[in-house]
């Protein structure tokens, strides 16, 4: 079964050193009791033991103890909004990220980094757990300004599930939820041509894609599509003898003149343990068994039996690009391999910090 659409983040309840007393936060903090997340803000321990879900406890106890201790009124945004919003936001480096309407007297410290905004309109402001946060759209859009590609797609993918709530089984239906929430998106965009970072956002936009069901898919798909790979089918249907599988991405091609084939079929795969367990779709968590991976083997051999060039990624072959590009590109007839052109909005590096 597909993995549930992404929701908001639960925040954990913030311990403030003002309302227990200095004294007690270091004992508490000595004793594993409390996690410090800033200083004066304090999380009770221990944190969960699987790393991404660590690192999205502190980044959301972070992001809440900024709010409550700032004297400058500030809004969540950019990743801590994508965060609580329950976009994918991969690279956490532990800063929030904060929009406020006065221009900040310093760029950002003690892990926070401070956004100007000139036009902050009160429908681009909205609440998650009571956090003033940045609205989904206005997120996405701000994430796809200032991000690499790279991370900004994965915002961008999960933002759009979240916006359309696409289903695989209902395809028609889905795509176009999907296109009217690229179509806000686009406006908005529109709306700041001629600002730093537009032309890379449109092509994030462009080339989100909601029907992605995990970061790692998401990675898969930039690192085909950036280096100019036609635009796959995210979780296409193959029909096999077993029965009807979906695939992370599929690639439907025109055979070359003269080959006696219709069409052929290149079909790639991201595999993050999450898979193979009820966890999170970061690539940390931990397998549960043998039963889902011999179901999984049956899937595969029923998919391979279909004459399909067939690729299985982990996260360890995403850490090289080029080599995962060049594996994606078996498979594909040398006519689509000698006119490949990169997208230059997707392999873009990252403006500075906007103020819009």
């Amino acid at each position: 079964m597909p993995p549930p659409i992404p929701g908001p983040r639960d925040v954990p309840a913030l311990v403030m050193s003002r309302d227990i007393g200095s004294s007690a936060a270091r004992t508490g903090t000595r004793s594993g009791e409390l996690i410090r997340v800033r200083p004066g803000a304090y999380i009770e321990g221990p944190l969960p033991a699987a790393a991404w879900a660590a690192r999205e406890t502190v980044a959301l106890a972070h992001a809440a103890a900024v709010v409550r201790q700032l004297s400058t009124p500030v809004v969540l945004s950019h990743e801590s909004a994508a965060l609580l919003h329950g976009c994918w936001v991969p690279g956490l480096d532990g800063t929030t990220h904060v929009l406020q309407r006065s221009m900040p007297s310093q760029p950002g410290a003690d892990a926070i980094s401070r956004h100007h905004s000139r036009r902050l309109p009160p429908e681009d402001i909205t609440e998650v757990h009571g956090l003033p946060v940045t609205s989904l759209e206005r997120t996405v859009t701000d994430c796809a300004l200032t991000l690499t590609p790279r991370r900004a797609l994965a915002i961008a993918d999960s933002g759009l599930r979240v916006l359309a709530r696409p289903d695989r089984f209902e395809r028609a239906a889905s795509a176009a939820r999907l296109e009217a929430a690229r179509a806000r998106l686009k406006a908005r965009l529109e709306n700041l041509r001629g600002a730093r970072g537009v032309v890379g956002a449109r092509a994030v936009v462009e080339h989100a894609d909601g029907f992605s069901e995990s970061p790692g898919e998401t990675d898969l798909r930039w690192i085909a599509v950036s280096r100019g790979l036609p635009r796959p089918t995210a979780q296409l249907r193959i029909d096999t003898e077993e029965e009807s599988f979906y695939v992370d991405l599929g690639w439907i091609l025109d055979a070359e003149a003269g080959s006696g084939a219709v069409s052929r079929l290149v079909a790639a795969e991201f595999d993050g343990a999450g898979k193979y367990a009820a966890s999170s779709p970061w690539p940390d968590a931990g397998p549960d068994g043998r039963t889902s991976l011999y179901a999984e083997k049956i899937r595969e051999d029923a998919i391979r039996g279909t004459g399909v060039t067939f690729h299985r990624f982990v996260n360890h072959h995403l850490r090289n690009a080029d080599a995962a590009f060049s594996r994606l590109c078996q498979g594909f007839p040398p006519s689509v391999l000698a006119s490949l052109a990169p997208v230059q909005g997707l392999i873009r590096r990252p403006s500075r910090r906007q103020g819009h």
